[in-house]
């Protein structure tokens, strides 16, 4: 017997055991995604993981002859990451009792887990409807599926703006709110940080940016509204951006629209309906307006390269080892440097010299950088690189970031190839928007590696499953 979650014959039949636990796995992962930065919710996030993981295995099981297959290969490079982890750990290691901790937390949730992503994307990968596209295949638990699995990926964006408006709302009518429902600094245990908002909410607008490429040459009355909830879910990322002044957020999320837009134009289908250019119109114009009063609000923008060109000079110029507590330098147009630009910029030479030094690495995930940098220079109070691929890098070593790259890049390529579904195309958008902001964000720690390999073997899954589709296409034509 094999898993086909579209076997059923009927919509009006009762749910087959495989889509009763692709619905399971569904609401899991939306779970999960909505809380996995949620403070306080650990034991939450351990159910999540493990109902999840255990039926995971049931799927993994009934399609046991998938792990043998060519699409695989992404899943079985994440295994040698594993091993290459415990090498490094037990002969490799500059902090044993630190990276030991890691070991125990970090890769052990990622080992817990790996069931989870995989059996959900071999549940996902056969599935081939398109809520609102003209012309979609899929009953309606598989709408519901879709839009379970959607609604997760948005929850943190939907979660941060529903503290915004109470928090806004209780400083007009004096309301008193509990802690869980309030944005607070960063001293208390209830505080997020940009960066999670970065990752956890740059994949909505990702995810809402592919699909509403899809959707605009659609012909369909449904097009309008299923339009209308992508380019809201946008607009909701870029307003949690500029709500929490984050530069990364604000690039990255541009350039996410960008490359929508240049796909749209470059296709050449465009259907230039008046729905069509009235939504376009007011994102555009929305995001403008954002985007304008958030470089008012930063003139580091305007100093950006002025501000690297003074990060060169590491030797002359050394206030980049403590944070500037002797003063910041000035830059070529007579401004103190923008610390942001200026430390990003310094750490990432710095870095990469060390990361020359031990090209297998120094052994922590979190924290490397500062290690290592204390043992050259005992006065330096720095920490990670404000780089996650650096701090990568420089914590398991070039073999270690190859392994993670070379996975993800087969199983997006698995998820494109020969025909990608619904599914296939969101995890794509999910996982590019991480790969980008892993750039300049420090995100290289416990929550966000777990969930970066989480959806690397999500991706690996869906390609899986969409092979065993493909074929079956072609034997039914």
């Amino acid at each position: 017997m094999t898993f086909s979650p579209s076997s059923n014959k009927s919509s009006s039949e009762p749910p087959t055991t495989a889509n009763a636990v692709t619905l399971a796995l569904v609401i899991s992962f939306a779970i999960l995604w909505a809380i996995w930065i949620q403070p306080h919710t650990l034991a939450l996030r351990h159910i999540a993981l493990s109902l999840g993981s255990l039926l995971g295995l049931y799927i993994i099981v009934k399609n046991h002859t998938l792990m043998w297959s060519k699409a695989s290969i992404p899943i079985y490079l994440i295994g040698l990451l594993f091993l290459w982890v415990t090498f490094h750990l037990f002969f490799l290691s500059s902090k044993f009792d630190l990276q030991l901790d890691e070991y125990m937390t970090i890769w052990k949730r990622i080992l817990w887990g790996a069931p989870f992503a995989i059996g959900l994307g071999i549940a996902l990968g056969e599935k081939s409807h398109l809520p609102g596209v003209k012309g979609a295949r899929g009953g309606v638990e598989h709408s519901a599926i879709w839009w379970i699995f959607f609604a997760g990926i948005v929850a943190p964006t939907i979660i941060y703006l529903i503290r915004a408006a109470l928090m806004f709302l209780a400083s007009k009518y004096g309301w008193t709110l509990p802690y869980f429902a309030m944005l607070l600094p960063s001293d208390s245990t209830w505080h997020i940080p940009k960066m999670g908002y970065i990752f956890f909410c740059l994949p909505a607008l990702a995810v809402a940016c592919g699909q509403f490429m899809l959707l605009v040459n659609q012909q369909s009355h449904f097009s309008l509204y299923f339009a209308s909830i992508y380019v809201i879910t946008i607009l909701a990322v870029f307003f949690v951006f500029y709500l929490e002044n984050t530069k990364n957020g604000f690039a990255y999320a541009t350039a996410l629209c960008v490359l929508m837009a240049v796909i749209i134009f470059l296709k050449k289908r465009f259907n230039w309906s008046w729905r069509n250019v009235a939504i376009l119109i007011v994102l555009v114009s929305a995001v403008v307006i954002l985007l304008t009063k958030h470089v008012q609000q930063n003139d580091s923008w305007k100093t950006l390269f002025a501000d690297i060109k003074v990060a060169t000079q590491l030797e002359e110029i050394d206030a980049w080892k403590d944070y500037g507590a002797r003063g910041l330098p000035l830059n070529e147009l007579g401004k103190t440097v923008s610390v942001t630009n200026y430390q990003r910029a310094a750490y990432a030479q710095v870095v990469i010299k060390f990361i020359a030094e031990r090209p297998l690495g120094y052994g922590l995930l979190y924290q490397s950088f500062g290690h290592f940098a204390k043992e050259k220079w005992p006065n330096s109070v720095m920490d990670t690189a404000h780089s996650a691929w650096l701090d990568i890098m420089l914590g398991i070593g070039i073999p270690g970031v190859f392994l993670i790259l070379l996975s993800g890049v087969l199983a997006l390529k698995n998820v494109r190839q020969p025909s990608p579904n619904v599914f296939g195309g969101t995890v794509l958008w999910a996982l590019l928007s991480i790969f980008l902001l892993m750039f300049t964000t420090e995100v290289a720690r416990k929550t966000y590696i777990e969930a970066l390999i989480f959806m690397i073997l999500l991706a690996a899954g869906i390609g899986m499953g969409g092979s065993r589709a493909n074929i079956r296409r072609d034997v039914s034509k």
